[in-house]
């Protein structure tokens, strides 16, 4: 990962995970923690806090000052109970998959290979909580001519 467009890349899916790993910290606040959807909710928080770190240490690599945690992020509408925790969940990993998205367009090599492994992960965990299937994960259609 040597090019600009690639650590700007990396940068923004290392935002993308700041924000992952806050609202699934939200959505298992919110729910029983007994239950099945606090169960997935503890995976995916494991698996984005896991990938922020790595992104990290890829910026670091690339000679570059990571992007720091907000404090907190606004989201799109308050987080309530089950429902809304799913909801914020299936919004989470398709924000990220755009960004994973955009990181394999921008890379190379073992980062890009990591990249279309965590988009094909965001996009099968967002069907998971309820996502519509897409023909290209992370990627909004093009319009028609």
């Amino acid at each position: 990962m040597t090019t600009e467009s690639a650590v700007e890349a990396a940068q923004a899916a290392l935002a993308a995970e700041h924000v992952a790993v806050y609202a699934y910290g939200v959505a298992g606040g919110v729910l029983d923690p007994s239950g099945p959807e606090a169960v997935r909710v503890r995976s995916a928080y494991e698996v984005h806090r896991a990938r922020r770190d790595g992104l990290e240490t890829t910026v670091r690599s690339a000679s570059a000052e990571p992007a720091p945690a907000e404090a907190g992020y606004a989201l799109d509408r308050p987080v309530r109970g089950p429902a809304g925790a799913v909801a914020l969940a299936r919004t989470i990993e398709d924000r990220c998959a755009a960004t994973y998205a955009a990181l394999v367009a921008a890379s190379t090599g073992a980062l890009r290979s990591d990249a279309v492994g965590w988009l094909g992960d965001a996009a099968t965990r967002g069907l998971s909580w309820g996502a519509a299937p897409t023909a290209f994960p992370g990627l909004a259609p093009a319009p028609l001519r």
